[in-house]
Order: structure tokens, then C-alpha cells, then sequence
């Protein structure tokens, strides 16, 4: 019952949205509209001088724009190159620390292996001390 009603209320809002969007005016920014009276006739000059103001605006509006946003593509190019930098830096340390991790861990593994053979000589050393004295008795 409440999933036929939350798909229903769903449906309801969709079909809501798009009926009164379907009443609105979509004007473009550049769009100036102009009203007339009854009976003033406007020339055509007049006209276009408008029109080209409008456009000559709207251009300095885009290569404004156009220029803020090639501004900060190269700044964001460049600091991508500047983040890539820095990781090849970092990979260069983590690299030498690696090398330098596992130079220590085969070190360390050598050295453990001669304290269990020493360990074990002295084992063996105990040991036959210990028969000996078995030996003595």
C-alpha cells in the first residue's frame, strides 16, 4: 500500500512540474523586449543600433568570460602540473625508502638467522657439557 502510494505521489509531482513549465516564458539574456505604443513607428536605424549595442555587449560579456575562464584553465593546468610534481617526487622518496625498507629487512633476516645458529651451537655446547657430566657421575 505505502509503495502505491510513493510511486502515485511520485507520478503526480512529475506530471505537476512539467504541466506548469509548460506555461513559461524562456527568454534568452540577450533578449532586450521592446514596447511600442499605438501609432510610434520605430525606424529601422534605430532598430539596429540597439541590436548592435546589444550584441557588441553581449560579445564583451563572452570574451570577458571567455578570457576569465582560459585564466583559470591555466591556473588549474598548471597546478595539475605542479600535484603531478609532487607525486613523482613523492614516489621518488617512497621508492628509496622501499628499497631502503627491504635492504633493512634482508639485513634483519640475516642477522636473525646467525643468532638461531648461534643459539644453537650453544645448545649443542650445553648439551654435551651436560653428557659429560653425566658421564663423570
Amino acid at each position: 500500500m505505502k509503495k502505491k502510494f510513493l510511486i502515485l505521489s511520485i507520478i503526480l509531482t512529475m506530471t505537476t512540474g512539467i504541466a506548469l513549465a509548460e506555461g513559461m516564458v524562456f527568454d534568452p539574456t540577450e533578449y532586450q523586449a521592446t514596447t511600442t505604443q499605438k501609432g510610434a513607428v520605430q525606424s529601422n536605424a534605430s532598430i539596429e543600433k540597439k541590436t548592435q549595442a546589444s550584441s557588441t555587449y553581449a560579445q564583451d560579456a563572452i570574451s570577458g568570460q571567455n578570457s576569465n575562464f582560459d585564466k583559470a584553465l591555466f591556473e588549474l593546468d598548471s597546478a595539475q602540473v605542479n600535484i603531478r610534481n609532487e607525486l613523482l617526487d613523492y614516489k621518488a622518496k617512497y621508492q628509496e625508502v622501499d628499497t631502503q625498507y627491504k635492504l633493512i629487512k634482508e639485513q634483519r633476516r640475516v642477522l636473525g638467522d646467525q643468532i638461531k645458529t648461534i643459539e644453537r651451537r650453544i645448545k649443542e655446547i650445553e648439551r654435551s657439557k651436560s653428557q659429560i657430566r653425566k658421564t663423570m657421575i
